[in-house]
């Protein structure tokens, strides 16, 4: 007798561990998992790269605009690449608010809000961005940015099928953009993204992005530094 109580003691007990981590009202498994660096490092890129319309395209309008002696002016309008050759695919609302201001020494307000998608054959995203910079050094041959902005909504990684949702927080601190080209020539932002994975598991990751022109960036975070093409959004160590 009490070698089938054992038995039946140990049936259960298997059963209860096995039920574990799933849904009582469907029996589906979740998943519990942390989005790891990686994932989060290549949403970065994207974010900010010009082939998604993504911030950095965002840096170089405003510094043309400024370099070109463009007056006070608000704009709305469509940016979008669909065809089925481009590497990644993108439309966004998008609000310009550009502001020369009087001041001494004269600089320039911009202030932007972007709401779309991206595809690429790395992530998926529907997200908005917003930035809120300030333009000075309107009388040297480089500009000067500072500011704050975010990037975020619920993206998709496609190699690993996790869907998650991040938020991308920077300021920028003394970008220095090229009047002929601009570019970002150097300078920093201090970045971080949080957000939430599967089955809720939060996650976060900060470091600092540094502008070393023609559209490439360093990104430390921890103790490893990754390449950003900032054209593309490839990644590399």
């Amino acid at each position: 007798m009490k070698k089938l109580i054992l038995f039946c003691f140990a049936i259960v007990l298997s059963l209860g561990l096995n039920s574990c981590g799933k849904d009582s009202s469907n029996n589906d498994s979740i998943t519990i998992y942390k989005v790891p660096a990686d994932i989060s490092i290549r949403y970065i890129a994207l974010a900010f790269c010009n082939a998604s319309a993504g911030i950095n395209s965002h840096m170089e309008k405003a510094a043309a605009f400024t370099a070109q002696g463009f007056g006070n002016f608000d704009s709305t309008f469509l940016m979008k690449k669909l065809d089925s050759a481009a590497a990644v695919k993108y439309q966004y609302n998008v609000v310009y608010n550009f502001a020369r201001l009087t001041t001494s020494p004269p600089k320039v307000n911009f202030d932007y809000t972007a709401d779309g998608s991206f595809s690429s054959a790395s992530i998926d995203s529907q997200d908005s961005q917003l930035g809120n910079w300030v333009i000075s050094a309107l009388d040297q041959p480089q500009l000067t940015l500072n500011g704050t902005g975010h990037d975020g909504g619920q993206e998709y990684a496609l190699v690993e099928k996790v869907l998650f949702n991040s938020q991308i927080t920077y300021t920028f601190n003394d970008v220095m953009m090229d009047k002929l080209t601009y570019m970002a020539a150097s300078g920093t932002a201090q970045i971080s993204i949080n957000g939430s994975g599967p089955g809720g598991i939060l996650f976060g990751y900060s470091g600092t992005l540094t502008f070393n022109g023609n559209r490439q960036a360093d990104l430390l975070l921890g103790t490893s530094t990754y390449h950003i093409n900032l054209s593309s959004g490839s990644v590399s160590k």
